[in-house]
């Protein structure tokens, strides 16, 4: 395949599940007391008492388990709960390699909204920007200050803190050898 440069372009990136009356123990891997309608596997936890990347690894009755351990000391009650879903903005295609060359992330709401663009490999998962504010009227923007390589397969995926709030734009070298 011949290298070329192609545009990515996701309109409204956003996915957000809020729950308002989350528990979360001391040093725990669940929280419990909350809806999970519409909360997925995968999904970021976006709240005070886990490290950020936290992930959504299993769903239960009015409880989800995450894989990273809460770092309260104490059980927090009534705990605010946001659950970021993912948009996938771009997928390198199979039998190649692709080179992420830079991207726009723009707010399109009229409040600030935070975003965390991650790379998926396989099984693993890297984040290369991690609750970044992007005031209203304005745009992120990754630039050629370092390239990100893309395997076959590899995904890019934004999660922003409010819904439909960002569109994307991406600028790709598609076809590496």
């Amino acid at each position: 395949m011949a290298e070329v440069f192609v545009n990515s372009l996701t309109p409204s990136a956003g996915i957000v599940e809020t729950n308002l009356a989350g528990t979360i123990a001391a040093n725990a891997t669940t929280i419990t007391g909350i809806s999970t309608l519409n909360v997925g596997l995968g999904y970021m936890v976006d709240n005070q008492n886990f490290r950020g990347g936290t992930k959504v690894s299993g769903i239960g009755v009015g409880q989800v388990t995450v894989n990273s351990t809460s770092t309260n000391s104490a059980t927090a009650t009534t705990q605010s709960v946001n659950f970021l879903g993912p948009t996938t903005c771009y997928t390198s295609p199979g039998g190649t390699k692709s080179i992420l060359i830079g991207g726009t992330f723009a707010n399109i709401t009229k409040s600030n909204v935070n975003i965390f663009v991650e790379v998926v490999s396989g099984s693993s998962r890297s984040n290369i920007a991690h609750e970044i504010p992007v005031p209203t009227g304005s745009s992120f923007v990754i630039s050629d200050a370092g390239k990100t390589i893309l395997l076959a397969a590899d995904e890019l995926r934004v999660y922003s803190d409010i819904n439909n709030g960002i569109d994307v734009t991406l600028g790709i070298l598609q076809g590496v050898n």
